[in-house]
């Protein structure tokens, strides 16, 4: 059986074929690459927008897949439009807790969070950190391991 079928498989029995639409803020390298990702293929997850500075040349475009980019003062207007609950954070790090704060306002109760600095956030909003430095440690670590 193959990995879609297997995910059709399980949404006929738990009657869920939703798609769950998430947005993005921070449209730099790790943005830009999220962006080109294709979540929908594999998962029943999309980048639905995405969100920069309202200065950034690609605000007011859409992506090749055809994800628009907004500036970030219309993104409280735009995520709660669409219903969307969860955000992608890939924005600089002196920048993430003004961010976060927005997208809490905005009805986020789910952040993935690149930045690599603790973000305070109430009670009921999720935030799940993706530190890279720490990942890549933690595969060295292992490849020494089984070198010895």
């Amino acid at each position: 059986m193959t990995y879609k079928k297997l995910m059709n498989f399980f949404a006929d029995i738990l009657n869920d074929h939703s798609t769950t639409n998430v947005l993005l803020v921070g449209c730099g390298n790790i943005g830009r690459a999220l962006l080109h990702y294709r979540f929908h293929d594999r998962n029943k997850m999309q980048i639905a927008m995405a969100f920069d500075t309202d200065d950034n040349e690609i605000v007011g475009h859409k992506t090749s897949d055809g994800i628009p980019v907004y500036g970030i003062s219309s993104l409280k207007e735009h995520a709660q439009e669409a219903g969307i609950e969860t955000a992608i954070l890939t924005v600089p790090s002196n920048k993430a807790q003004e961010v976060a704060d927005i997208l809490v306002e905005a009805g986020i109760r789910g952040i993935l969070s690149f930045a690599p600095v603790h973000l305070n956030v109430p009670k009921g909003v999720i935030v799940q950190y993706v530190d890279l430095t720490s990942e890549l440690q933690t595969l060295l670590y292992f490849m020494s391991q089984s070198n010895q």
